[in-house]
Formats: structure tokens, C-alpha cells, sequence
């Protein structure tokens, strides 16, 4: 749900299929979690993804996936899973300190995101304090997927925010340098960490334009 119409306006423009689910814990999907995730939790999810993909029948799919879903997208594909490209929305591959900060500051006073959250997730407490609470744990900190990203062998847009208010231009750049020959980027001026909210128009060209090119 909070994608809005996006997807549509993606399978209306391109004239193909596009799957879009909630993961555990989002929107009605299930188990509703009992406390922060595990620090693994995003490669569970690349795996679960990976699962997903094969029950369908889906064997080249472009992954298109925001913030943690930018994370797990980056993650199926560097293990080889099912993709024909990814464009990765304000991905993370590390933690910065801005990021924990800011969530951090988010815990304090978390009645804005949950009224936000009531109105697309059944259990909007239980997945704030499963999102919230593993991004500011002190074992998620040492959280690094850069290492992995060299091996993905399919092309890679990484696509940020210029006033991403959970990361830097680092993140970005040091993302695109870890997946190497196939990583591209683009930071977006007058947008922030949830671009296809801020500029939905510019998601839907970006995501058009690539499926074009791959």
C-alpha cells in the first residue's frame, strides 16, 4: 500500500506483469514479529525472496525494491538469484551513523510514523519496533553487505535521494563501487529518503527506462 499506484502506473507504461507483496510482518502478511528482527534479517528476506520467485515460476524478473526492500533485492542478486537487473531505491549495504541517529530520535517520539504506518500495516507497533529496533541495535552496526555485492553479473541502478535524511552521498557512491562493472547511480536533487512518495513521476520513468535498457 504505500507504494500508492506506482506499480500500476509501471504495468500500465510497460505493458508487463509486476508482483508486489508485503513482506512477514508488513501490511497483512504474517508472522506479526515479537520484538526487533535478527541482524540477518535482511538476507532471510533475500532468501525468502528467492523462494518467492520459484514457487511463481518468475525466472528474470527486474527487482525493483525501496530502502530494506533496495537492501534485499541487492542482496537475492549478488547470490545469484533470479534477476534480469535491480533498481535499488535508497538502498543501505552498511550502517551510517546518520541513519541510526535519526532512527534513534525516531523511537523517542514514534506516534507520527505509527499513525502513518496504521493506515497501510495491521500491526504498525509490532513492525516499527522489529524495523526500529534492529537498525539501532549494537549488533546490527557491524552490518556490511558490501563485501557481496561484487558478485552480481546483472546491470544495477542505485538511486538516492540528495536530502536522504537516513543517508549520505557515501552510501550511494561506495554501494555503486561495491557491485563494480554492472553498478550505476543516480542521485536525485529535491527528494528525500522516500523518493517514490516525494517524486512518484520520476520512479515510474526510472524504472520504465531501465526495463527498456536491460
Amino acid at each position: 500500500g504505500q507504494w500508492r499506484d506506482v506499480p500500476g502506473r509501471i504495468a500500465e507504461r510497460l505493458g508487463v506483469g509486476v508482483l508486489a507483496y508485503d513482506r512477514p510482518g508488513h501490511g497483512s502478511s504474517t508472522p506479526t514479529p515479537d520484538g526487533p528482527w535478527p541482524a540477518d534479517w535482511l538476507s532471510t528476506e533475500a532468501g525468502r525472496l528467492g523462494d518467492l520467485l520459484g514457487v511463481l515460476g518468475i525466472e528474470r524478473p527486474l527487482l525493483v525494491g525501496h530502502s530494506d526492500g533496495g537492501s534485499i533485492s541487492l542482496i537475492h542478486a549478488a547470490a545469484g538469484g533470479a534477476a534480469s537487473g535491480v533498481v535499488a531505491l535508497a538502498p543501505h549495504s552498511w550502517v551510517e551513523d546518520v541513519c541510526r541517529a535519526n532512527i534513534a530520535a525516531m523511537r523517542e517520539n514514534p506516534q507520527p510514523i505509527l499513525w502513518g504506518l496504521a493506515r497501510h500495516h495491521e500491526h504498525p507497533e509490532a513492525v516499527f519496533e522489529a524495523w526500529s529496533g534492529v537498525w539501532v541495535s549494537d549488533e546490527f552496526s557491524r552490518w556490511d553487505v558490501r563485501p557481496q555485492l561484487g558478485e552480481i553479473d546483472v546491470p544495477t541502478l542505485v538511486v538516492q535521494g540528495v536530502d536522504d535524511a537516513y543517508a549520505t552521498d557515501a552510501q550511494l557512491h561506495l554501494t555503486v563501487e561495491a557491485v563494480g562493472g554492472q553498478g550505476a547511480g543516480r542521485l536525485v536533487p529535491d527528494v528525500g529518503h522516500l523518493l517514490h512518495h516525494d517524486d512518484p513521476d520520476l520512479v515510474v520513468d526510472v524504472v520504465a527506462d531501465f526495463f527498456a535498457g536491460v
